[in-house]
């Protein structure tokens, strides 16, 4: 099981579909913090030990230590719509789930990158 934060922009069907697969996900959405700076989910997802999921190309910005989080997961998919980016990141996940701690991931269409921390 993996503890994720989804940021606001990530639909609530993908959050239902990762807690319907058995992860802890905490959604910004349902906490009521909608339009909170990014350096406050950042501090969110630390405080709780949490893997961040974002559609956001800006939140990389903040991302000063990477041995200081969790996680990231940045979906660039090219189709955005919640059942292509379910199907996708379901695949996705599958594959780089040994990966996810402690690394900055970018999932693309057809290949991904993953910087881990040293």
């Amino acid at each position: 099981m993996i503890k994720f934060l989804s940021d606001e922009n990530i639909a609530k069907s993908l959050t239902k579909f990762l807690r319907g697969e058995g992860h802890d996900v905490k959604d910004i959405k349902d906490e009521g913090l909608y339009g909170i700076p990014d350096e406050e989910v950042l501090n969110i997802a630390k405080g709780d030990s949490r893997v961040i999921l974002t559609h956001d190309k800006e939140f990389g910005g903040i991302l000063n230590d990477p041995l200081n989080f969790k996680g990231i997961i940045f979906i660039r998919y090219s189709n955005q719509s919640p059942s292509n980016v379910i199907k996708k990141f379901s695949l996705d996940l599958d594959k780089i789930k040994d990966k996810i701690l402690n690394s900055v991931i970018v999932l693309y269409d057809k290949y991904s990158s993953i910087y881990e921390s040293e």
